[in-house]
């Protein structure tokens, strides 16, 4: 079938968003992960990820440029693509931009590395605390508005539960890096909130490479 050059663009903007939805979560992984072995003193389990781009630290620029920004930098491309792949309604709309919000958050966190230590008293510090806070708001709210719109959606239907019980357990990392969180258990748990709806990501953009507009 002779498809439009509007058709066309749009699978390609499509698969390019699903590519960077794919890569992205994997080369944040394999960063974070590099930087940590190369720090003796580094604990996965108890130190946040935002140890690793502290200011005037090891391979703080690497964390923060080849880490933190470019896994922004792709969820906003894959945020384009998740728009139009998803049924049109508010609901995919404005979960796709806060699919976008978050990204930008990131680069945010970039932008400002936390102090030494991540006991952030200066601006950037103190900049810092605000941006990395919005990703995980941005992203449970985004992932309730998603998974309402994929129930309704005949070809997303398998995966709205999914969606859904994404955001619950990013949601429920969230309240226990906030309030309740066992001591020690920081880094852990901060993995676990981002991994989850970063896995979403990565099956979700899978999931767009087989799809046709």
């Amino acid at each position: 079938m002779h498809m439009s050059k509007r058709d066309v663009q749009s699978n390609i903007i499509l698969q390019l968003s699903a590519f960077s939805g794919v890569i992205g979560p994997i080369v944040f992984a394999v960063v974070v992960f590099v930087l940590g072995q190369l720090r003796p003193d580094y604990n996965h389990f108890t130190q946040t990820m935002s140890v690793l781009g502290e200011a005037g630290g090891p391979n703080a620029v690497v964390m923060n440029v080849a880490g933190m920004a470019l896994l922004g930098i792709l969820m906003i491309v894959f945020s384009f693509g998740l728009r139009r792949g998803l049924t049109g309604g508010m609901d995919s709309k404005f979960g796709s931009i806060l699919i976008a919000v978050a990204g930008t958050s990131l680069i945010g966190t970039a932008l400002f590395p936390c102090d030494p230590g991540c006991v952030n008293q200066s601006f950037s510090g103190k900049m810092h605390d605000v941006f990395s806070a919005i990703p995980a708001i941005a992203i449970i709210l985004a992932l309730l508005l998603i998974s309402k719109s994929m129930k309704r959606d005949i070809r997303w239907k398998n995966y709205w539960a999914y969606t859904l019980v994404t955001s619950i357990l990013t949601m429920l990392c969230s309240f226990l890096l906030i309030f309740s969180v066992p001591e020690g258990w920081n880094g852990l748990v901060q993995r676990f909130g981002m991994g989850i709806p970063l896995l979403w990501m990565m099956v979700t953009a899978i999931r767009l490479l087989r799809l046709r507009t």
